[in-house]
């Protein structure tokens, strides 16, 4: 809809909400360093990445599982190895090869300056 300065109004006065879908997300911490978070989904499952995380365990970057089968939602993946952990303990699980493969594909043009996969250490 126009106002009356011919700009287009996004939300309406009566709107009690406004639903926003991010998929990546950039966000700057006190230090003045950028956040960046990006969803990324291989086979039924949607990965979200963290560079500079506040928790840089399992590795940095690392990625959390926030969407799919409920068996991998709220797990951490070592992006290195594929190692699952839930919170700072390990599975004993790790993606499948092919999985993470694909997973790794989807990373790499969104984090250049990183060698993916990570190195284990």
């Amino acid at each position: 809809m126009l106002d009356e300065r011919g700009s287009v109004e996004l939300v309406e006065e009566t709107d009690d909400h406004v639903d926003v879908s991010i998929s990546q997300m950039a966000l700057c911490d006190l230090d003045g360093c950028w956040l960046v978070e990006k969803d990324y989904k291989v086979k039924g499952e949607v990965w979200r990445v963290h560079k500079f995380d506040a928790d840089p365990f399992p590795s940095s970057p690392h990625a959390h599982c926030v969407g799919g089968r409920d068996r991998f939602v709220g797990l951490k993946m070592h992006l290195g190895n594929a190692e699952l952990f839930r919170g700072p303990e390990t599975t004993g699980r790790f993606l499948g090869k092919k999985q993470f493969n694909r997973l790794i594909d989807a990373i790499r043009p969104k984090f250049p300056d990183i060698e993916l996969p990570l190195e284990n250490v």
